[in-house]
């Protein structure tokens, strides 16, 4: 994923009920992070047309997902699947054992994607923010 892939991709994300956005998902925010993460971030494409996402980085000892979006069309064709599958695979020759993502509580379908995949809900972290 490149800066210019960010006008598809946040077409996607807007129209994906399991995605959040936020301040930190715009043009600026996501340009910095991918600066700060590169190659870790794809896109999937037909025909010359977005048809996926996912966003990956890591602090050095975890992998982080965010973001993995595949057009509604193009679902259950195993595209988000391999998006995973190369995301984790740059963050583990990067070095990196163990990556996490955030699923929405509410969001089912993206939950029950996860768990296809063999990744496992941990019930003994809450998780914490704060806004700085």
């Amino acid at each position: 994923m490149t800066p210019a892939d960010y006008p598809n991709a946040r077409s996607l994300w807007e129209d994906s009920p399991g995605v959040g956005l936020s301040t930190a998902d715009e043009q600026f925010p996501l340009t910095e992070y991918l600066g700060r993460n590169p190659g870790f971030s794809l896109c999937a494409e037909c025909g010359g047309h977005l048809i996926g996402t996912v966003l990956g980085g890591h602090d050095g000892r975890r992998g982080y997902l965010y973001h993995v979006a595949v057009a509604t069309v193009w679902q259950g064709q195993g595209v988000g699947r391999r998006l995973v599958e190369m995301a984790l695979e740059s963050l583990q020759a990067a070095g990196i054992t163990k990556a996490h993502i955030m699923v929405y509580s509410h969001n089912e379908k993206g939950r029950r994607f996860w768990e296809r995949l063999g990744w496992k809900l941990r019930d003994e972290i809450a998780l914490y923010s704060c806004e700085l």
